[in-house]
């Protein structure tokens, strides 16, 4: 790769190492998607095995209420109605036989009465249910009780209800209970009287009366009851479950009587078919129990609680009866062999401990992998382009130094051509030719052991000879050095008196100084002075060159320590060099315990200092 081509090297490097990541992030999801796939189909089974455990407690359940039935412990049908255990008695039954009573002679005088004689039709009718028995009593109590309303008689007819409610389920008016009917009636008397308060409470009363259940009414009278008295007079409405109950066994009536009742069986009937009715016993007289929605629930909420589960139920015509519904499971009757549908779901949609682990490890160990991918890219991305950078100082170091060394040699050619062709026969000329031959050669060789002494340097096989220094011989020697062998210009050597001694090593010192003052003539084209000055700072000798020449920019001032390196001005400005001297500079300077400064402005020179332990 050449070196206008290193600037792809982030595109090659970005493509190289998004690639490898987007494969990878793409298995980590596939991982993710078949690892969550597996973790719902766990869930899955998981909530299948709990709901079977809750579908095989209902069904023991409904089995243990089916044996209770073949015992006989249920509401028994009969031809003429039903007959309902004392603890659950029905609202009303579903056939009720008619009752016909004829009125007797004393009755029926009594009625003539009514409108001839009111008074005289009273004292007839208290005295029949003061003496009478049977269904003459609650015949006569009934029609008193309206006579004397008519009358306005009202607390004596609030009496006569008072005496009919004692003859309690008799029938009478009809075949209604007697003690409904003087219920009805006592209502009557006070919205008549204009009495509300005394009104909402018989109404209150009556509805309690009439929710006892028990009475030999159908459903017709229920509700005339109910919807007609008992509700306008602002009584309570009545218990829905109840009446559920009675619809559901008034429905398993009509289907027996039918011959449409198989010998057991499950069913949901009533109106509003939301009551389970079972039933078992003898064909003949069959025995249910009956569970409304309501009980459905609270019967077996515990069961799927249990389990951690929510469950929703619905008829196999798909009407819901309770339970929220969009449930991860369902179970028809043809699975469960219960009489209706089972949606189930879990309370707690979080995973498992497992599950959370395995994927926070998946995603952990992707990210690791990818930081792992990116750093190792960067880092041969740096490593790659540092190499390619110090090829490219290599390549220039030697183009450099091939330059430099053909440039004196090329002189040294063809001033040795010229002496030994005898073409120069004038020994001045002779003489300065030899001169010039002396300072190329030496030129030549300060350059070589210029490398060869920064290459032991850089390789740590350079053999430092330390010694006691004066600091004022040093420096003069490098001046006076360098007056001699650079074209003469404007060297100023500033050296402070009384500088203390320094431990150093003088050849290398003196090389360092050379360069420096060399770097100096070369960077100042216009023959600009150049100043050599050593001074004391504190326990420091501060040995330093300063040049009035090109400068040195900011962003370059770290880098021209470098080996290899030169400022980007020198190059465009077609100055020589090899990129080693000040590399050199700084190795002798770390070499002796010190350190190499440098201060430099664009166009404004720069001041290059070395600064070294004093001893004493």
């Amino acid at each position: 790769m050449n070196w206008p081509e290193a600037h792809k090297l982030p595109a090659l490097f970005a493509g190289a190492t998004l690639l490898p990541i987007a494969v990878l992030c793409w298995l980590g999801v596939r991982t993710l998607d078949q690892d969550r796939d597996l973790q719902r189909q766990r869930q899955r089974e998981r909530l299948e095995v709990a709901a079977g455990r809750v579908a095989l407690d209902i069904e023991q359940d409904l089995q243990q209420i089916e044996a209770n039935l073949a015992a006989g412990n249920g509401i028994r049908l009969l031809p003429r109605g039903s007959v309902s255990p004392r603890q659950e008695p029905l609202l009303f039954q579903p056939d009720v036989p008619a009752v016909i009573v004829l009125p007797s002679p004393q009755l029926a005088a009594a009625a003539h009465l009514e409108d001839r004689n009111p008074f005289e039709a009273i004292r007839a009718y208290e005295r029949i249910a003061s003496i009478g028995a049977g269904p003459d009593r609650g015949e006569a109590l009934v029609a008193l009780g309206a006579l004397l309303r008519r009358q306005r008689r009202f607390e004596e007819a609030l009496r006569a209800y008072s005496d009919l409610e004692m003859l309690g389920a008799e029938p009478v008016a009809g075949g209604q209970p007697a003690a409904l009917v003087a219920k009805q009636g006592r209502a009557k008397t006070f919205l008549e009287s204009g009495d509300q308060v005394r009104l909402r409470r018989e109404a209150a009363a009556f509805a309690r009366a009439l929710s006892a259940g028990g009475w030999l009414i159908d459903r017709a009278s229920f509700e005339l009851y109910q919807h007609d008295m008992i509700e306008p007079w602002g009584g309570p409405s009545a218990d829905l479950h109840a009446v559920r109950r009675a619809d559901a066994v008034a429905d398993l009536w009509q289907r027996w009587r039918r011959g449409e009742l198989e010998a057991r069986g499950r069913r949901f009937v009533g109106r509003e078919s939301s009551v389970l009715a079972l039933w078992a016993g003898a064909p003949a007289a069959p025995v249910i129990a009956l569970l409304d929605s309501d009980e459905l629930r609270a019967r077996w909420q515990a069961v799927w609680e249990s389990e951690g589960l929510t469950v929703a139920v619905s008829r196999t015509d798909g009407q819901h009866l309770f339970g929220a519904a969009n449930h991860e499971l369902t179970l028809p009757p043809s699975e469960t062999r219960l009489p209706f549908i089972m949606a189930i779901g879990s309370v707690s949609s979080t995973p498992a401990t497992e599950d959370v682990f395995r994927r926070r490890a998946v995603i952990s160990g992707i990210a690791v992998a990818c930081l792992l991918m990116i750093a190792a890219s960067c880092g041969l991305y740096r490593i790659t382009t540092r190499e390619l950078l110090l090829a490219r100082q290599q390549s220039d170091f030697v183009a450099a130094v091939s330059h430099e060394f053909r440039t004196p040699l090329t002189s040294m050619r063809h001033l040795l051509d010229l002496l030994i062709g005898r073409d120069v026969v004038d020994e001045g000329r002779k003489t300065h030719y030899y001169d010039l031959l002396a300072g190329e050669t030496e030129r030549l060789q300060r350059m070589v052991e210029t490398l060869l002494s920064f290459g032991r340097m850089d390789a740590a096989a350079h053999v430092w000879k330390l010694e006691l220094l004066t600091v004022a011989d040093v420096v003069y020697s490098a001046g006076n050095e360098f007056r001699r062998e650079i074209t003469p210009r404007s060297l100023e050597v500033d050296v402070d008196t009384d500088l203390p001694s320094i431990r150093g090593d003088r050849e290398a010192l003196s090389r360092a100084l050379w360069n420096l003052l060399e770097n100096a003539h070369k960077y100042s084209p216009n023959g600009d002075p150049i100043r050599l000055f050593a001074r004391r700072t504190g326990a420091t000798v501060v040995i330093g060159v300063e040049d009035h020449g090109l400068g040195i920019p900011v962003a370059e001032q770290q880098r021209v320590f470098q080996k290899f390196v030169r400022g980007d001005d020198a190059k465009r400005a077609g100055i020589r060099g090899v990129g080693v001297g000040l590399a050199l500079v700084k190795r002798v300077a770390e070499a002796h315990g010190g350190t190499v400064g440098l201060t430099s402005a664009a166009g404004a020179g720069s001041t290059f200092t070395l600064v070294l332990p004093a001893e004493g």
